[in-house]
């Protein structure tokens, strides 16, 4: 029988829950969400509390990632039925992870409501990370996000994201079981945990390297609906080109970010008199743009480094090609089942291949860049990887096509949660913005509005050095699944 009371309420609380995420950042809205759903699960049998978790997670994800309908609707042409249908099946396929989590940690717990209490953090852990690979991954509204503004926030550069959600996780189930047990360790525990978090905060993990360096940004705001007309193309050149300009000659810019697929060109199509005449004479640049082989087409970047030597003489220009695509935005899985969603929307770009090696960008000692194109940056473990000696993280992206939603100040919460992970600051150009500037502790130093054409420079300093999560990877993630695997062969044994 279906608890209708419980199951709307648990909607409610996730739908709250988004509160807790950019751009609102009430971080203890997620405590306050997450202990209600735990309160409600706590007596429930597996059943139950699989759809209690399930009506959760739609309420977070109807809420928290309605702006696809944006793209669909506004980019894609789909009629208000179609689009609605498309959103709300999404979510459902998202709630599907809260469901194993409330499910399993019931089942694993036998229903026992104090054993609930333990293992629900790990459980919830290992779905979150599910929910990054599957299908290519989509690790929105993990909960560790909501703590970038908080003091838990610390626990980011010793073991990532998942970390931060476990932690959220943990108080949230001890605060529940000092109430059910009045439990003076679990109080202890919680003191602990708390007292481990601010002594985090003043911990150096990494290291200065080199004089501070002159970064600038560049947010042409050019419409999507313009940027791949050929009758437009000579006015975006000259936009990139004027502010550039500006950035180099008033702030003296090192290096100069453009957005991503800043130039409607793939890399083939420009030579070394195009770039002189794109980039300032003592500049770096690093420009979005399309890149190609004889098979395959690829979203990329390219970095053309300032002259090296007298007569303008250039390092051969650098080209990165993106790894991680936007499922049915820049390649279509499953396609023998939604081939046609691909036709239908008819996206200018939308049939890239994925790059699998290591690449690296730089321009003499100071520019060492660890980018990472849109999306990209949302997938911690696979920065962490590609990163390599990088010394400043650097994304760029085109969020024009999230509107004026929720998307783009959650992705500023990516970009934090990498730079305070990795301990590098981190520098993101967006088309439509915000472009920002955030420092090596995840702080954001500067954000440019929305929908305006930006040009801002800063001094950024490069970090060295290596935080545990660097070395470690999300090590909290294997703890909580070596836990899950050896409480379900227990069940299994018991169960015999």
């Amino acid at each position: 029988m279906v608890n209708w009371k419980a199951n709307g309420l648990s909607a409610l609380l996730g739908a709250f829950c988004v509160l807790a995420f950019a751009p609102f950042e009430f971080y203890p809205v997620s405590i306050v969400s997450l202990l209600g759903l735990l309160a409600l699960i706590r007596k429930a049998n597996t059943k139950s509390a699989a759809l209690i978790g399930f009506s959760f997670g739609l309420g977070l994800y109807l809420a928290g990632v309605s702006w696809v309908y944006v793209s669909l609707s506004t980019y894609g042409g789909m009629p208000l039925w179609m689009g609605s249908i498309a959103v709300l099946g999404f979510a459902a396929l998202l709630a599907v992870f809260p469901a194993l989590a409330a499910g399993v940690s019931c089942y694993l717990s036998k229903e026992s409501e104090r054993a609930l209490l333990v293992i629900f953090p790990f459980v919830w852990v290992v779905t979150e990370w599910c929910k990054s690979w599957v299908l290519t991954g989509f690790p929105w509204l993990d909960m560790g996000y909501t703590q970038t503004p908080s003091w838990l926030f610390a626990w980011a550069p010793v073991g990532g994201v998942y970390l931060v959600s476990f932690v959220v996780l943990a108080i949230v189930s001890l605060l529940l079981y000092i109430w059910v047990a009045r439990s003076v360790l679990s109080t202890i525990i919680l003191a602990a945990l708390v007292l481990c978090s601010f002594a985090l905060e003043s911990v150096q993990w990494v290291t200065p390297v080199g004089e501070p360096l002159k970064v600038g940004v560049v947010q042409g705001n050019i419409p999507i609906d313009d940027k791949w007309l050929q009758s437009t193309q000579q006015r975006t050149f000259q936009t990139y080109q004027n502010l550039s300009e500006r950035l180099a000659k008033e702030h003296g810019a090192e290096l100069i970010v453009w957005p991503e697929t800043a130039l409607p060109l793939y890399a083939s199509q420009t030579d070394d008199k195009f770039w002189q005449a794109m980039s300032p004479a003592n500049s770096a640049v690093l420009a979005g743009l399309l890149d190609h082989d004889e098979v395959n087409s690829y979203n990329a970047a390219a970095l053309s480094c300032a002259p090296v030597a007298a007569g303008d003489q250039r390092e051969a220009l650098q080209v990165y090609r993106k790894r991680h695509l936007v499922p049915f935005g820049e390649y279509q899985p499953l396609t023998f089942l939604f081939g046609w969603v691909l036709e239908y929307l008819n996206l200018p770009m939308s049939d890239f291949a994925g790059w699998s090696e290591a690449q690296s960008l730089a321009c003499g000692e100071r520019i060492n860049i660890g980018l990472s194109i849109c999306y990209e940056d949302a997938f911690s473990n696979e920065y962490r990887q590609f990163m390599g000696d990088a010394t400043l993280l650097i994304n760029i992206s085109e969020d024009a096509w999230f509107g004026d939603s929720l998307a783009p100040h959650q992705r500023t919460q990516f970009a934090q949660m990498r730079a305070r992970e990795l301990g590098r600051p981190m520098v993101r150009s967006a088309n439509s913005g915000p472009s920002l500037f955030i420092n090596h502790h995840g702080k954001v130093q500067y954000a440019s509005d929305q929908f305006v054409v930006v040009a801002q420079a800063r001094s950024v300093q490069a970090m060295t050095g290596d935080t545990p999560f660097a070395i470690l990877g999300s090590w909290i993630v294997w703890l909580s699944l070596l836990c899950v695997v050896a409480l379900f062969i227990v069940r299994f044994l018991r169960g015999r």
